[in-house]
């Protein structure tokens, strides 16, 4: 066998693997900035309201705590609807999944408990994206 032939086609191949690799690191560096981003957008949109304070919502309720929530719950993926701020039944059925997720009662009407629940199923910001 041709040892000259082996190892260039190792140097080729490593090189390859090198450029690939690094190619790889540039490629998902803005995913994580971009995730972290949108993360820091979800956290804001909660972060104005105690959940002792924040106002209850059920069928029919309007404005922007409920675009706020259906926000939330649709990066959570369990809104699928347009952000409109209009508490219909899609939003309730929303809730309703949301709330059975983190074992409250389902009864689809955001209270002090699923403003909580909301509030915590956000991980962590992390202020360094990278």
């Amino acid at each position: 066998m041709n040892t000259r032939f082996f190892s260039s086609i190792t140097l080729k191949l490593s090189l390859v693997f090198a450029l690939a690799l690094s190619g790889f690191t540039f490629i998902s560096a803005p995913t994580k900035a971009q995730a972290n981003n949108t993360n820091l957008q979800i956290v804001g949109r909660l972060s104005k309201y105690s959940p002792l304070e924040a106002p209850l919502l059920t069928r029919s309720s309007r404005g922007q705590p409920v675009r706020d929530v259906q926000a939330v719950l649709k990066w959570l993926g369990f809104y699928n609807g347009a952000i409109d701020g209009i508490y219909g039944p899609r939003t309730s059925r929303a809730v309703v999944a949301f709330q059975r997720s983190q074992r409250l009662v389902g009864d689809g009407r955001v209270g002090t408990l699923t403003w909580q629940a909301l509030r915590d199923s956000i991980p962590p910001v992390d202020r360094n994206p990278f």
